[in-house]
């Protein structure tokens, strides 16, 4: 499974999220062992959590980040521009 994210690491997030919407935040993250959960420090944000322990953290919900998983097709959930 692989999921299309806008996303920073979490040191470098902005609550500004078109700031991160930008072509070299664009990540294409393979799930497998990562783990996605709600922001501590962003209500409205989602945490990416890779098997490294590295911390992104996307511009959207942890809510549309669940629908489009559970949406994917052919085990690849791409960003819609």
């Amino acid at each position: 499974m692989f999921l299309e994210v806008y996303a920073v690491k979490r040191s470098e997030y902005t609550e500004d999220t078109f700031v991160s919407q930008v072509p070299q935040n664009k990540r294409l993250i393979e799930m497998t062992g990562a783990r996605v959960r709600h922001s501590s420090l962003f209500p409205d944000r989602a945490e990416i959590i890779l098997p490294s322990k590295t911390t992104f953290m996307a511009a959207e919900s942890y809510e549309e980040i669940a629908n489009r998983i559970a949406d994917a097709i052919d085990g690849i959930s791409r960003i819609e521009d």
